[in-house]
């Protein structure tokens, strides 16, 4: 028994196992499907993104609404502008 577990923790069997059992099951979902045309790949690429952004303005919003969340962000840009300048600065 610790020889087996000395191999699985070695060799890391267990995730790579568990990643091909779930992934063997895509094909079956998959088998129905009709052949995707561009059309519908550029659609479903622009549904996707589009709510991306939108998930994304949401976060934004609700990180600007907190304002200890707006100063680490703030002391977080102005430490990168400033090493920015230091480094052009330096090489010169």
């Amino acid at each position: 028994m610790l020889k087996i577990r000395c191999f699985l923790r070695k060799y890391r069997a267990v995730p790579v196992t568990s990643v091909a059992v779930v992934s063997m099951s895509f094909p079956a979902f998959a088998s129905d499907a009709s052949p995707a045309g561009m059309t519908s790949l550029l659609g479903s690429f622009t549904e996707v993104a589009a709510w991306m952004w939108a998930e994304i303005g949401k976060l934004l919003t609700w990180v600007l609404g907190q304002p200890i969340l707006l100063l680490a962000m703030s002391l977080f840009f102005v430490g990168a502008i400033v090493s920015f300048f230091i480094r052009v600065f330096h090489s010169v």
